[in-house]
């Protein structure tokens, strides 16, 4: 299994946001790893380790919340957002009672985007100390 570093998952169904997000991602520096939908995230976060991965909320067959429970059992030191355009049909407590970190909203500006993946790396190096402490 890989190291986490700096990578990105990115989950969505939709082709044209995985593309908009990958550009983004891409011209920002970081390394990106998509996922069309939840089955194909599972499999790629069962061999590989992310820092952080953003998931669309609203997804066929198994959707973002589901996704970030089943992914908080693989990997519990990424940080996980949510991504939608609906977020205001959720408030932030239910998301974090989830088990998401945080959430973008779409569309998402790219300087927004940036201070959130600056944001979740921090945490994501805070996760890994304490459970490098923990016996």
């Amino acid at each position: 299994m890989t190291t986490p570093s700096r990578r990105i998952l990115f989950v969505d169904d939709e082709e044209i946001q995985r593309d908009t997000i990958k550009k983004m991602l891409i011209m920002l520096g970081y390394d990106v790893q998509l996922a069309k939908d939840a089955n194909e995230a599972l499999e790629i976060s069962r061999k590989e380790k992310f820092s952080l991965i953003i998931t669309d909320l609203m997804m066929p067959e198994i959707g973002g919340a589901q996704l970030c429970q089943q992914i908080r059992e693989i990997n519990e030191t990424a940080v996980i957002y949510a991504f939608s355009g609906y977020l205001s049909e959720l408030d932030s407590d239910q998301l974090k009672d989830v088990g998401f970190d945080g959430h973008l909203c779409k569309p998402v500006k790219i300087e927004v985007l940036k201070h959130a993946i600056e944001g979740a790396f921090e945490k994501n190096v805070q996760r890994q100390g304490r459970a490098a402490d923990t016996p």
